[in-house]
């Protein structure tokens, strides 16, 4: 029954999709993080709900009025290089269909990346699709958060079964990168209900990190917390993370403390010593083909993995795993070239987002695209730490966010151009359940009017 909702619910959207090509990119976001198909178990299962939804957004934007140009902003620029040289490097791979299988996903991801950007052209859009990414991880959050909770976190949280956040790690970095944007969302809301609302669904979101029992979540959720406390150098605030982080330990049952306890006795913990062996194969993988790597899934080439991976003591070969770090999965495939494009990208989105909030506080209409900038930055880094401990370099999720600050970064550039208004002027009606928040009237200082489109 359920796979035969999901199947009607998708193929429901695509005459909408015709009319309104940005829907698709909602729907798609959708299918994308909640992966609906996987929580039946009919024909939906495997059907390619995904492919429909793509092919009807692609035919319904070429022939509609929407934007077509892609903008080249320094970030768009990068993910292309990034993109094009990782196609290079699969058509020189030492084993090319094992390679042009993640390629193709990969260039997937991509294409609906760069869609984005014209497509979601006003902040009404933008909205809706943060609203999407936060409701579809946010399912697994809130689900994750309340069984932890009714159990004492005896058991672990996973995502849905094949899936970018499927096992336990993945969702955890999931959770963390969503976190930020549930913030974003309270910022904006003007009603107490719905203030609150987001407040609970943070707490769950943080209760369901800890409910995976991921290690590196742990320490990425570290970075997040110290970058805060560096931004927010608020003596409340400090006290506030010090008590949850202290209740949050206390919660936690004896056999999580033991296994956070491991993080710093690798030597001793069998899957971090293998961890540490399948980034060693990525080095000297990158030390043979130092410019183009061994190309996508090398880890999974048996022949590269009879020749560097080592024996064990009974003299059999070491088992190949993946690389569980985006940043050794990038330098085993892509060489050292790929891994300075890939660190590039995302140390230009990081700095991108803190020059959009300084400039987005310049004006009080485009005071939201400031917390917006934030909040990504706090994602980032949930993502940069939490990744190095497991293979998600292609993870959708950070590069819609990259390209969440592109669009971004347009629509402030556009407001730059208008004079302040008083309110926010009235949006698209299809999106009017997202609502935007209220603007209050804009009175100048009383030592006279200033010219909000220049800096103090």
């Amino acid at each position: 029954m359920r796979s035969l909702f999901v199947m009607a619910l998708v193929f429901a959207w695509v005459p909408a999709i015709a009319m309104w090509p940005y829907l698709g990119i909602v729907v798609w976001m959708w299918i994308s993080y909640m992966n609906p198909h996987r929580l039946t178990d009919g024909m939906a299962y495997d059907f390619p709900v995904a492919e429909i939804v793509a092919i009807a957004t692609l035919l319904a934007w070429v022939f509609s009025r929407e934007r077509k140009e892609l903008p080249m902003r320094p970030l768009v620029v990068l993910i292309l290089v990034y993109t094009i040289f990782t196609t290079i490097t699969s058509a020189t791979s030492l084993n090319p269909p094992l390679a042009w299988e993640k390629w193709e996903v990969f260039v997937k991801v991509i294409l609906f990346t760069l869609i984005t950007i014209p497509l979601i052209n006003t902040r009404e859009r933008l909205h809706a699709i943060i609203w999407v990414m936060v409701i579809s991880c946010g399912y697994f959050a809130m689900r994750g958060g309340l069984f932890t909770a009714l159990t004492l976190g005896a058991y672990r949280v996973f995502g849905p079964p094949g899936t970018f956040h499927g096992d336990n790690n993945g969702i955890a970095v999931t959770f963390l990168m969503i976190l930020p944007l549930i913030r974003y969302l309270q910022l904006q809301t003007e009603n107490r209900f719905a203030w609150f609302c987001f407040l609970g669904a943070q707490i769950l979101t943080l209760f369901a990190v800890f409910g995976t029992q991921s290690r590196g979540a742990l320490v990425a959720l570290l970075a997040m917390t110290i970058y805060l406390l560096i931004r927010s150098r608020r003596i409340g605030t400090m006290i506030v993370i010090g008590v949850a982080g202290l209740l949050a330990y206390n919660f936690m049952p004896e056999e999580m403390k033991e296994r956070q306890g491991t993080t710093l006795d690798y030597q001793e913990d069998a899957s971090a010593m293998g961890r540490i062996t399948m980034w060693n194969f990525a080095i000297d993988v990158a030390n043979d083909r130092p410019i183009v790597g061994g190309g996508f899934n090398v880890f999974y080439d048996n022949p590269t993995r009879a020749r560097l991976l080592p024996r064990n003591e009974k003299g059999e070969q070491e088992q190949g795993r993946a690389a569980h770090s985006i940043y050794f999965e990038v330098l085993g495939e892509h060489g050292y070239v790929g891994l300075g494009l890939y660190l590039l990208t995302g140390v230009w989105a990081f700095f991108a987002a803190e020059r959009l909030a300084a400039r987005g506080r310049r004006r009080p209409d485009t005071k939201w695209a400031s917390d917006l900038a934030r909040m990504i930055q706090y994602s980032l880094i949930g993502f940069a730490v939490g990744g190095a401990f497991l293979t998600k370099a292609t993870f959708d999720l950070y590069y819609h966010l990259l390209a969440l600050i592109v669009i971004t970064e347009l629509l402030v550039a556009k407001a730059a151009k208008t004079e302040v208004p008083e309110v926010i002027p009235p949006g698209d009606p299809i999106l009017a359940f997202f609502l935007k928040p209220r603007l209050k009237a804009f009175k100048p200082p009383a030592g006279g009017a200033r010219d909000f489109r220049k800096p103090r």
